[in-house]
């Protein structure tokens, strides 16, 4: 996919996974079909970030693992730490508002992020190698949170353990495959076709991710645009905090520490929570879930401004 369409696509990446989102809720018909498609489109949708990943970036990762193990740190245990220190004093015990915001920080990171690292300049390489453990913990993780809040999370770690393996095993595979039938010339040459395509994928992604959500939305449009907003302004908090944190590393991973603080694997713990339109606390991470797809447009302008200003040597104090 190459010439005036693949540019327009690209340029206008992030709004459409927003609209991809938003298609979800409005047809919520779509999003039931579509859901079992969901395993395969993830897959694809990492193998294409994969190829667009040098493996030399990787190499470098694995051999100063530092910094991933200090981002791998704070987003499972220093975020939903943060986040109960800062609202605990605020909410109420027992508050389903409180649970979802804990939950939402104690849960894995985007086991394809780097996909929106690729599109928010961010690095795809550090996500991934971060994504990989955060979500190999999830399974022994999660319901001890979600324990601890007294909350019900049905997490079946086979399950999970299975569609993890399926997932990274064919999508690193393929991607091995194809870097060594293509090679990293022509990979680097198709990578604008790569990316359009996907951003077409992830915008797909979004339907089915918004399964149940727009049933829920219709019978409490106003509770949920409430909740829409507690956790797009938790999600944008979170996200600077991840950054003022990392603020003194290179800018792509500052970058990668703000995005991976705010995205979050919110379709498992939708799964593990229940229906959203059963309890307040499933209506707040299904507003979470599409906040994952909608965030990147909004926070993309300052994204860009922080790398334009490291460019010009302005770094922050």
């Amino acid at each position: 996919m190459m010439g005036a369409a693949g540019a327009s696509i690209r340029r206008h990446g992030l709004p459409l996974i927003a609209l991809g989102a938003g298609l979800g809720i409005l047809l919520p018909d779509l999003a039931a079909a579509t859901r079992p498609w969901l395993v395969a489109i993830s897959i694809v949708i990492m193998l294409l970030a994969l190829l667009r990943v040098e493996p030399a970036a990787f190499g470098a990762v694995v051999r100063q693992p530092r910094v991933a193990l200090l981002i791998l740190l704070w987003a499972t245990l220093g975020v939903p730490l943060l986040v109960w220190l800062l609202l605990s004093p605020l909410l109420p015990a027992g508050s389903p508002w409180l649970a979802a915001a804990v939950l939402i920080g104690a849960t894995p990171t985007l086991i394809s992020g780097a996909a929106f690292a690729l599109l928010l300049g961010a690095d795809a390489a550090l996500l991934t190698v971060v994504a990989l453990p955060s979500n190999a913990f999830a399974p022994v993780w999660l319901p001890l949170v979600a324990a601890w809040l007294g909350v019900g999370a049905q997490v079946e770690p086979w399950a999970m353990a299975e569609r993890l393996g399926l997932l990274v095993g064919v999508s690193f595979l393929g991607a091995t495959l194809v870097g060594r039938l293509a090679g990293r010339g022509r990979l680097r040459a198709a990578a604008p076709a790569i990316d359009a395509w996907l951003v077409l994928l992830v915008s797909f992604s979004a339907i089915p991710c918004m399964d149940a959500v727009g049933h829920a939305v219709r019978d409490r449009p106003l509770d949920f645009l409430g909740m829409l907003c507690f956790v797009m302004a938790l999600n944008l908090s979170l996200q600077v905090a991840g950054y003022l944190l990392f603020r003194r590393a290179p800018i792509q991973a500052a970058l990668s520490a703000s995005l991976v603080s705010g995205a979050r694997n919110n379709v498992l713990l939708l799964a593990a929570i229940g229906p959203p339109g059963e309890s307040d606390l499933g209506l707040l991470i299904a507003a979470a879930q599409l906040t994952l797809f909608v965030m990147p447009m909004l926070v993309a302008p300052a994204y860009r401004r922080l790398r334009q200003h490291r460019s010009q040597g302005r770094v922050p104090g």
